[in-house]
């Protein structure tokens, strides 16, 4: 057993070396166990936004089931209804039912409007919803009663009675069917998620056909349930399940998505032919691939941590076993076994390492998050890996046996290099999170992918150790044809340099890993900024519908604060090229003077020309005709890909040169809140700055770019205290050299510039290995970050450009490192210890 006293005997002599340990394990476990808890509180919250800020329509799952007129199945009243209801939620897999908000909404309707009164273009859609009659107001006369036969009742927004001109108590004739108006209603609570899936209920439909001239409006007026159910008419009948957005989250959102699948096929079964329409598969696999991609990066940068931490502490413990050896040894003289002196050096560094894991693990709890299984077990298995670093360094500290196999460390590094190439190659073809989900997300693949980047900065530290002799040699070889006997003490004492291997593989990563962290939160605050205007397509962008009179353009172009104002017509049209035309979104406006309201930002416009620009879909057309904004012939004078602020989606894009006759686009530059009191009722307006915090707001954005930069910071922190770890360990032996010189008559400076020639070269070139590494990074394993930049597609991918800024402060860590170590070696070279 081992005897306390000779444990706590040793710490008590080497107190320094035994705090430098403790705060190295402290941060570490802090650093370890805190990261994966910062970015694990985001993901549910990633996950409740993802699902809340879609349209509830689109969220919902929609069973829907098409009646045709005389179809002898049921759905003849509400009740029946009511009763698939129940029938469709008994058949919800268990995690579907247990995130499916408990209120009910089932509606039915005319399968397609139907003309009123033999009028173009009006049209009337007759629905029945469930719990109506709780969420409307009626403004005028009462809701619609039982109709008989061919006759129905019906109620019609308060908003489409002017336009449509309807009124209470009009009868009007669609089809065969006679219908009576009985009122006009309006939401009782306009904010109600009712009127968020049931839209069609507030305003009146335009709708216009390719070719034609004028909209179709179409109006959706309440009928009773009863009389519209009993109709020989096409009913689309439709039951809702919507999900409750606060009882998803990052652990039952697989579970969620396998359901919906699932319940898919369970209504594929049924004796009614009902289908399944929604767009929650969608969302939540999107939410998956980004929750895949974070976890795994966030992997990245903890298997990086733990390689340089790890290495740091070992680096510590060596210098401890260093200092005890003279301890190991006289007890070893005395009679104890190997085994004990082992015990006794491992016992030492356990009561440092463990209460300083299990403070760090305690210290993390304080950062908001669940913990995950890195965080839980991660403290543990630091404290483990040094404990056993220091029985290993103990065998050989007290004459146990030396591992010097060359063929073995051969066999290693090209282990090493080989899986560094094998996960660059997979990473770049797959790319990284793109694997079946796995436990925690991660895709079953990614354990071996995600270490990708750390097998790329270890191959890159063994290059180092391999090269980096030969070069020293060279300059040391340059040295000795000098006269000045500086450069050849400082070289001879580096191509002497023992054990330089351990401080090249800690020091190398976490350059390169700090590096490539530091580029990536910097490239993605550019490419975010880049998404952000062309959002917007200006500083400041108005739009209205309705149209903005010049009047209103005069007193903003003139306001105080307003820079430039450049107005444009935005809106959709039929290109009438080939059969039935071509959708196409097209914009007006003058592109030189958008050219100079945009002088000084990152957007990309086409260059101005006194032609029209087409997408390349239209190219191939001598010309064409459009009907909006005014009938008109275009002639393609060059292409166009795409336009800041304008969605063409699936459409062509047609730019037309010159200030529009009708504007409903403002593009301005200046001041949101000298616009905003100036702006017509109707009209919207986005800023770059809201689409920039749009952006960075989402949770997993957020989390990600501030895990990126605490890891930065963690792995350039114990860089340096790997350096001066590494510098300290060999402070006996260069201080009696030193003091030898001395004695011979070096100065103070010499020996202070012998220091610093002893440890740059090895250092320097560490430090350059680790920076040109991790700038690399982006390009050879090429992770496409689009989901965190607004969904810029390339965004800071393979193909993306290094960004200047964060890779000229990655320059900086890197150079700030080796400054600090080379300038404590000059001075601790001066004062004559040298470490």
């Amino acid at each position: 057993m081992i005897r306390l006293p000779g444990v706590h005997g040793l710490l008590g002599v080497h107190k320094g070396v035994a705090a430098l340990l403790a705060a190295l394990v402290f941060g570490a476990a802090l650093v370890v166990s805190a990261l994966p808890r910062m970015v694990e509180s985001s993901l549910d919250a990633a996950a409740r936004s993802a699902v809340g800020s879609a349209p509830p329509g689109t969220a919902s799952l929609a069973v829907q089931f098409t009646r045709r007129p005389f179809d002898p199945r049921g759905m003849r009243t509400t009740k029946q209804v009511a009763k698939a209801d129940t029938a469709w939620r008994a058949l919800l897999p268990t995690a579907l039912r247990e995130v499916a908000d408990p209120g009910r909404l089932y509606d039915f309707a005319t399968s397609s409007p139907i003309l009123i009164d033999d009028r173009a273009h009006r049209y009337m859609t007759l629905k029945w919803v469930s719990g109506a009659g709780r969420h409307v107001r009626y403004v005028k006369g009462g809701p619609p009663g039982r109709g008989s036969g061919t006759r129905v009742e019906v109620a019609v927004p308060a908003v489409a009675a002017t336009e449509m001109s309807i009124r209470t108590g009009d009868t009007l004739r669609l089809g065969d069917l006679t219908v009576k108006v009985t009122g006009l209603f309006e939401p009782v609570r306009p904010a109600d998620r009712f009127w968020a899936l049931e839209p069609e209920l507030t305003y009146v439909i335009h709708h216009r056909v390719p070719l034609a001239m004028d909209d179709d409006l179409i109006v959706t007026a309440l009928a009773d349930g009863d009389s519209l159910a009993g109709a020989e008419l096409p009913i689309l009948f439709r039951w809702l399940v919507t999900p409750a957005q606060e009882r998803i989250g990052a652990g039952n959102a697989a579970a969620v998505l396998a359901d919906t699948a699932e319940f898919g096929r369970r209504l594929g079964r049924q004796d009614l032919e009902v289908t399944l329409s929604t767009g929650l598969d969608r969302i939540l696999a999107e939410y998956l691939q980004r929750l895949a991609l974070t976890r795994a990066l966030i992997t990245v940068f903890l298997s990086g941590l733990a390689v340089v931490c790890l290495g740091t502490t070992a680096l510590a413990v060596l210098l401890f076993a260093g200092r005890v050896r003279g301890d190991l040894l006289l007890m070893r003289a005395r009679g104890a076994s190997l085994a004990r002196t082992m015990l006794t050096c491992g016992g030492a560094v356990a009561l440092v390492a463990v209460p300083a894991a299990a403070a760090g693990q305690a210290a993390a709890g304080f950062v908001p998050g669940a913990p995950t299984a890195v965080a839980r077990l991660g403290p543990a298995a630091l404290a483990a890996g040094t404990i056993a670093i220091a029985c290993a360094a103990a065998l050989v500290r007290s004459g146990g046996r030396r591992s010097g196999n060359a063929l073995r460390r051969i066999v290693l590094e090209l282990l090493v290099l080989a899986l560094a190439v094998a996960s660059v190659h997979l990473l770049r073809t797959r790319g990284l999170g793109t694997g079946g989900l796995g436990t925690g997300g991660l895709g079953t693949g990614d354990a071996f992918l995600a270490p990708g980047p750390v097998l790329l900065a270890l191959a890159a530290a063994l290059v180092v150790l391999r090269a980096g002799p030969a070069l020293i040699h060279l300059a040391f070889r340059a040295a000795a044809r000098r006269s000045g006997a500086v450069p050849f003490l400082g070289l001879a004492a580096a191509r002497a340099v023992p054990s330089a291997a351990l401080p090249v593989l800690t020091l190398l990563p976490a350059v390169a890993l700090a590096a490539y962290g530091m580029v990536t939160a910097g490239g993605l605050e550019e490419a975010q900024r880049q998404a952000a205007w062309e959002r917007t397509g200006a500083e400041i962008r108005v739009e209205r519908a309705e149209g903005i009179a010049p009047e209103t353009l005069e007193q903003i172009a003139h306001a105080p604060g307003v820079r430039a104002v450049v107005p444009a017509a935005v809106g959709t049209t039929v290109a009438e090229v080939g059969f039935g035309g071509r959708p196409a979104t097209v914009v007006a406006v003058d592109l030189g003077a958008y050219h100079r309201l945009v002088a000084g930002s990152p957007l990309r416009l086409p260059p101005p020309g006194s032609g029209a620009l087409v997408s390349r879909d239209l190219s191939a057309a001598g010309s064409f005709d459009v009907g909006w904004p005014a009938r008109t012939t275009v002639t393609p004078a060059g292409t166009v890909d795409a336009m800041p602020g304008v969605a063409a989606g699936d459409g062509a894009l047609i730019v037309l040169p010159g200030a529009p006759a009708q504007v409903n686009t403002l593009l301005i530059a200046g001041d949101p809140e000298a616009v905003r009191p100036l702006l017509p009722s109707g009209a919207n307006m986005t800023t770059v700055a809201g689409a920039l915090a749009e952006i960075t707001g989402a949770p997993l954005t957020a989390a990600l770019t501030a895990a990126l930069r605490v890891a930065a910071a963690a792995l350039a922190a114990y860089a340096l205290a790997a350096v001066a770890i590494a510098l300290t360990g060999g402070a006996a032996r260069r201080a009696e050299d030193l003091g030898l010189l001395r004695a011979l008559g070096l100065t103070r400076r010499q020996a202070g510039l012998v220091t610093v020639l002893e440890a740059a070269p090895l250092l320097v070139l560490t430090a350059v290995a680790g920076l040109a590494a991790g700038l690399a990074m982006p390009a050879l394993i090429g992770i496409d970050l689009s989901a965190y930049a607004g969904g810029r597609q390339g965004a800071l991918s393979g193909g993306a450009l290094l960004p200047a800024l964060p890779g000229v402060v990655a320059g900086a860590l890197a150079a700030g490192v080796a400054a600090v170590a080379l300038a404590g070696a000059y001075w601790g070279g001066r004062r004559g210890h040298a470490g």
